[in-house]
């Protein structure tokens, strides 16, 4: 049964190196990357996973709440700090979320998510460990 997942995670910038990238998943398993700053792969990859792992973590992201959170949280209680807007898309719904790391009032399952989104993605294989060589805002050291 085709459900037309589509979970679309995107990461911004903070002040220092946070990884700046966006990485889809799709029902079949794609997973669309493309690397824009502090990150090992810059531009565009792409990769399959098992589409059961989609599945179930469009389900996770039902049961955790998503659908029921705010459409922001950009509150800015502590500055500085990255953005993610995560996307999440099936047959009868779309639904968006910008949330900025600095805002207390988002709710901690939403993290939770856009972590999980970045494990089953396996983002870690094209973010690798940038700031090795860097400084505290980025600089090389």
């Amino acid at each position: 049964m085709n459900r037309g997942i589509e979970i679309t995670l995107e990461r911004g910038m903070c002040f220092g190196s946070c990884p700046v990238y966006s990485v889809t998943l799709t029902e079949n398993g794609t997973v669309q990357w493309v690397g824009k700053q502090f990150v090992e792969v810059t531009g565009e990859a792409t990769d399959h996973i098992d589409p059961a792992l989609v599945m179930n973590l469009s389900d996770t992201i039902t049961a955790a709440g998503f659908f029921e959170m705010n459409n922001t949280y950009i509150g800015y209680d502590i500055t500085d700090m990255p953005s993610v807007i995560l996307t999440v898309r099936n047959n009868t719904t779309t639904k968006q979320i910008e949330h900025y790391h600095g805002d207390l009032s988002a709710p901690f399952n939403l993290t939770m998510i856009e972590d999980e989104v970045d494990i089953v993605a396996q983002s870690t294989r094209w973010i690798g460990n940038p700031t090795l060589n860097e400084g505290t805002w980025g600089e090389p050291i």
